[in-house]
């Protein structure tokens, strides 16, 4: 019989001892197999003992999952349409958004540019400038709870309607009415609601850009506004989201008192992939007073727009 089989029948007699202690059986008395198998439990014993000792055991620790420092999305889209005439729009547009603690700081970014040929099928027809536009914000906010305050800052342009610039800032508040997550997720988002009041202050310059250049008068003006905006987002399921952005903007100061700036977006998104997305947007622009223009241009501008969207 080998050591080995001498060590587990050892340990087997062992377990099937009684609890009690028994009465040990002198030296003498035991057979060479005997002895052998204690003495091979106690050699056992001390090296896992000095195992112990040199490599404790330790629960293993995972590995802290880093927050992500920044969060948001980018979105393109391109129509193109070619025969008996042409037209070519792309929009674009970025979101993103740092939050820690109970400080967040946003940071949005859109555009537009189009071109339409309503005669491509004639020789040396010449294209129309439809869009030309871009805007840019930060938004630095600190939460008590439901109840925000934050300071904004932005400037845009819009051609087209005869913006040549437009900066701004603006002070306000902001009530979180729902903030809700699915399964209590940092990125997944349920449902969300927040109104913000504030008050807005500015300049604007204006130009003629289309069809000819020409100098509007007055060139510029200075804007003191309340804003009232409305922001939400649902999500229907993981796949399907619907969000609405809605603001406000009655002018206060001569020689446009009364101006009002009326914004709706309206974006239903479908996720493709994790990150993915295709979107469907109807914009809304309305103003009540357009720069003065030859011909006068129109109070409201409608765009659907179709595109693509990556989140990260």
């Amino acid at each position: 019989m080998t050591l080995l089989t001498f060590t587990v029948a050892a340990v087997l007699a062992q377990a099937a001892e009684p609890t009690t202690t028994p009465t040990p059986t002198p030296a003498a008395e035991l057979t060479p197999a005997e002895r052998t198998a204690i003495a091979a439990e106690k050699t056992a014993q001390a090296v896992e003992r000095l195992a112990g000792v040199l490599a404790p055991v330790s629960e293993e620790k995972k590995p802290e999952k880093k927050p992500d420092l920044w969060s948001g999305s980018a979105g393109l889209g391109v129509t193109f349409i070619t025969g008996n005439m042409q037209n070519l729009m792309l929009t674009a547009n970025l979101t993103a958004e740092r939050k820690w603690d109970n400080w967040s700081l946003g940071l949005r970014a859109g555009g537009a540019y189009g071109l339409t040929n309503a005669t491509a099928n004639v020789a040396d027809s010449a294209s129309q400038t439809t869009a030309r536009r871009a805007n840019g914000t930060i938004r630095g906010a600190r939460g008590f709870g439901l109840a925000s305050i934050y300071v904004l800052g932005g400037a845009e342009f819009d051609h087209v309607k005869n913006v040549e610039s437009r900066e701004f800032g603006e002070a306000g508040t902001g009530l979180t009415f729902f903030d809700v997550k699915e399964n209590n997720a940092e990125k997944a988002e349920k449902l969300y609601l927040r109104v913000d009041i504030a008050m807005r202050g500015g300049y604007e310059t204006r130009f003629r850009y289309f069809p000819t250049p020409a100098a509007v008068d007055p060139y510029g003006i200075v804007i003191l506004a309340p804003r009232a905006a409305l922001t939400f987002r649902w999500n229907l399921n993981k796949h399907v989201r619907v969000s609405e952005e809605l603001e406000f903007i009655p002018f206060l100061l001569a020689p446009t008192t009364g101006r009002l700036l009326i914004n709706d977006t309206t974006k239903l998104s479908a996720n493709v992939t994790e990150t993915i997305a295709l979107t469907t947007a109807l914009v809304i622009n309305y103003d009540s007073m357009p720069p003065p223009s030859t011909p006068a241009k129109l109070t409201t501008d409608v765009a659907l727009t179709v595109g693509v969207e990556a989140a990260f």
